[in-house]
């Protein structure tokens, strides 16, 4: 039988992880360059499908095939 450890005394032990401060932390992006692509193409596909609403079919498959890509691209 296994005996499981204590997990208080494992976070406890833990050091605290180190904040860098100073002039050499960059900001980071809220989103990724990847995302605002994919969330522009489907307003976009919003858009043009409310106006024309035959051709909301064609266009929701080439958003789910662009948003396939991007997603193979990323692995």
């Amino acid at each position: 039988m296994r005996i499981r450890p204590n997990r208080a005394e494992t976070r406890a032990s833990r050091p605290e992880p180190r904040r860098r401060e100073g002039p050499d932390i960059e900001p980071q992006p809220v989103i990724s360059t990847r995302a605002l692509v994919i969330l522009l193409a489907a307003a976009v596909a919003a858009i043009v499908a409310a106006l024309f609403p035959d051709a909301a079919i064609p266009i929701g498959v080439g958003v789910g095939v662009l948003t396939l890509l991007a997603q193979i691209v990323r692995d």
